[in-house]
């Protein structure tokens, strides 16, 4: 098994990424290239790659930056790699950005019916939030989750606290 290690994507990454997201997704819900263009070069998102020590990209993460708070937009691994915990290293890895620049919440939204993905987010302390009518299409609901980070430690101590 290889090593799975998380990057930066760049432009050049982009064929790569696209056929992730073509994989991995319904062809109503992945993002077209011009949208993942438009990704890797907006200073509002940013995306993240998941490739093995021998170059391989196994998945790929989309998150949309705020002042307060992240969004993970889309995590997606490729079937074959599914289990060996790139999904989990990604997220990992949004939640401590999420905390080193300060980020009070980090948010998602996951498809209503899927209970696997559901509960594999609520493993990383995600909650529903509220349910988003029709948010994918016509009779394919979505849940808003949210996971509450804990205040960033300054000088030592707790924000809030003395």
């Amino acid at each position: 098994m290889s090593t799975i290690h998380i990057r930066a994507a760049t432009l050049e990454d982009l064929l790569a990424i696209e056929v992730v997201e073509k994989t991995c997704f319904p062809s109503d819900r992945h993002s077209s290239r011009r949208a993942l263009r438009y990704s890797l070069k907006s200073p509002t998102q940013s995306v993240w790659m998941a490739v093995t020590d021998r170059k391989e990209t196994v998945g790929v993460m989309v998150l949309y930056h705020h002042s307060r708070s992240l969004r993970i937009f889309s995590v997606a691994v490729l079937e074959s790699f599914r289990g060996g915990g790139a999904g989990r290293q990604l997220v990992d890895y949004a939640l401590a950005l999420a905390r080193q620049t300060g980020c009070d919440a980090v948010t998602l939204e996951a498809e209503h019916g899927n209970s696997k993905l559901v509960n594999w987010y609520e493993k990383f302390g995600f909650k529903i939030k509220q349910t988003l009518q029709e948010y994918y299409s016509p009779g394919c609901h979505a849940v808003r989750m949210r996971l509450i980070l804990k205040p960033a430690l300054k000088g030592g101590r707790v924000r809030g606290r003395s």
